[in-house]
């Protein structure tokens, strides 16, 4: 039997919702260096199979607030 490399751990998902605006799902983590690291994608293992995210900032939608000052 083959073995898998070492994986090394950088943080950790806090919570994951489904957004009908962005027609995705999105979550929040906290990650080790994270501001340094947007842009990147990263693998996060879930039950079903090792998921692909990419870091994004903070606010990733509207960031110029232009749904609320239209």
């Amino acid at each position: 039997s083959s073995q898998q490399p070492a994986t090394k751990m950088i943080g950790h998902v806090t919570s994951s919702y489904h957004s009908t605006t962005l027609g995705h799902s999105f979550a929040m983590a906290l990650i080790e260096d994270g501001r340094a690291l947007i842009g990147c994608e990263l693998s996060v293992p879930m039950p079903d199979k090792n998921h692909r995210v990419k870091v994004v900032k903070p606010i990733f939608y509207d960031p110029e607030n232009k749904r609320v000052n239209a």
